[in-house]
Formats: structure tokens, C-alpha cells, sequence
């Protein structure tokens, strides 16, 4: 449920595969497609869908390797920067009201569990 609403309150900007690759490019820099596809665990395909829309919204830009021109990177454009930060800011904002009502403790206490959960996943 939490999902869906997270969701609905950037959909009209980003899909969650969209702000999953700007959110990865923001933090690992410009990387090829083929590297993006392998890092995320995600098909080519995917990759080329999502970074096409993101082409498209300017929120993404290719850049062809001077070096060898066969290489293209996918970098974030600062027009991209800004819609991640803002999609991040609003999820943070649902986050923020939703547990509003837990205490300090209880707080405490959920993120010990689900670290206990995420730890007997591995």
C-alpha cells in the first residue's frame, strides 16, 4: 500500500523504474547502459526503455566517449538532479507524516526488526 501511494505522489513526474536509475546515476556517476543494466540487475531492454524516457524529459542526456566513439554514457542533467531531488523530498514528506504517530521507541524497535529481517535474507 505504501508503495502505491509513494508512487502516485511522484507518478506524474517519474516512474519507480525512471527515479530507480536517476536515483543510481546520482550516486554512482555516468556509466555506460550495458554497466547500469549489470549494477541494477535489470535486462538491457529495461534499461533502454527507461533511459529513452528519460532521454525524452531531459532528465537524462548520452554522452558519446571522445576517446572511442562506440562508448555513450548516460549522465544526469541537472534538469534531472532537481525531479530526483524533488520525487525524494515528497517520499521523505509521506515518510515523515506516516510514522508521525510512533514513538522514539517504537521507531527504534521497527527499524531493529526490520534489520533482523533483512540480515536473515542474505
Amino acid at each position: 500500500m505504501m508503495k502505491q501511494d509513494i508512487t502516485k505522489l511522484y507518478g506524474k513526474y517519474l516512474s519507480s523504474g525512471e527515479l530507480l536509475v536517476l536515483k543510481y546515476l546520482s550516486e554512482h556517476g555516468a556509466m555506460k547502459a550495458s554497466d547500469l543494466s549489470k549494477k541494477m540487475n535489470v535486462s538491457a531492454s529495461h534499461i533502454t526503455n527507461v533511459t529513452d524516457s528519460l532521454t525524452e524529459k531531459e532528465y537524462m542526456t548520452r554522452i558519446r566517449s571522445s576517446v572511442d566513439r562506440r562508448v555513450v554514457e548516460l549522465a544526469l542533467t541537472d534538469k534531472g538532479k532537481r525531479i530526483l531531488d524533488e520525487c525524494l523530498e515528497m517520499k521523505l514528506v509521506y515518510f515523515q507524516k506516516k510514522f508521525d504517530s510512533f514513538s522514539e521507541q517504537e521507531l527504534e524497535q521497527m527499524i531493529a526488526l526490520f534489520t533482523k529481517l533483512y540480515k536473515t535474507q542474505q
